[in-house]
């Protein structure tokens, strides 16, 4: 079955997501919010605990404080004595962060709850807002980062974002930018995906297009931290399966327009057809690529 549009059964989202995106879109705020699940601690409890700095400490205090996250228990201290501990909204939050996330939990040996967070490298998150900023104009991706509510001139290249934040961008992409299909998403990351880094070396590399579907996966790994990646590759075919994700419409477009871009970038006639999808009970999303 080949997919025209995707899959878009999706729960609203509860309101803690938006304020869930927001403490793990800092490693400061995430490591400091979580270190307070345990018990209510002292500025300098939550540097130990962390090993931060206590400056980064107090930064991620006040942001989470501003926040409604996190609150100061004894207001009335100056210094000296100052106890934060996680408001109810907090407390929220909080269960999301330790929630096994496709069943796996990273152990923790610190005085932080055990957590698995589904990341993405940053790099891929920033070339698209690059390639949006070209193409759609500084003032409407403005506007949709002020709605995604992430810094992004906090982020690096080598920084790592939550899956369930870079989703967020991706609807707001397609709302503002699409007309619901996900057809813009596919579209966009066709275009830009000559730009990432990871892909752009491997495309620099003199391979036919079936050698150059085997390295797939080693460029997932680098770019994803869960989930994985088989290809089976045939002279002019590749048939690409993603396991133990958690898809969204928009990410499902994503990597329809990202194997079309590979073909673009090359300059090979083909197409990419959309086979499986977890979303409607397959074992596996599949993306059929021929040429």
């Amino acid at each position: 079955m080949a997919y025209g549009r995707y899959p878009t059964d999706v729960k609203a989202a509860a309101p803690a997501w938006s304020d869930f995106s927001y403490v793990v879109s800092s490693r400061y705020r995430e490591q400091v919010f979580a270190a307070l699940g345990a018990r209510p601690k002292l500025p300098r409890e939550l540097a130990e605990t962390t090993r931060l700095r206590l400056g980064h400490v107090s930064r991620a205090l006040r942001e989470l404080s501003d926040r409604r996250l996190v609150a100061c228990l004894t207001p009335e201290l100056r210094a000296r004595g100052r106890l934060y501990g996680l408001t109810p909204q907090g407390a929220a939050v909080l269960n999301q962060l330790v929630r096994p996330v496709g069943g796996a939990i990273v152990a923790s040996t610190e005085d932080i709850a055990p957590r698995f967070v589904p990341k993405i490298r940053a790099s891929t998150v920033l070339r698209m807002i690059q390639y949006l900023r070209q193409t759609r104009g500084s003032a409407p991706v403005a506007q949709t980062m002020k709605e995604w509510g992430v810094d992004v001139d906090e982020l690096a290249e080598d920084s790592w974002l939550p899956v369930e934040t870079c989703a967020r961008l991706l609807e707001l992409i397609e709302r503002n930018f699409g007309d619901g299909s996900y057809g813009f998403v596919r579209e966009a990351f066709r275009e830009a995906v000559v730009t990432f880094p990871t892909v752009r070396e491997q495309l620099s590399k003199a391979l036919p297009l079936a050698a150059l579907s085997r390295h797939a996966p080693t460029v997932y790994a680098q770019e994803w931290n869960y989930g994985r990646l088989e290809v089976a590759v045939t002279r002019r075919r590749a048939v690409l399966r993603h396991y133990d994700w958690t898809p969204t419409p928009a990410m499902c477009a994503l990597f329809h327009g990202v194997y079309e871009g590979i073909l673009q970038a090359r300059g090979v006639k083909g197409r990419v057809v959309k086979s499986r999808c977890i979303r409607v009970g397959d074992p596996y999303c599949e993306y059929v690529v021929e040429w």
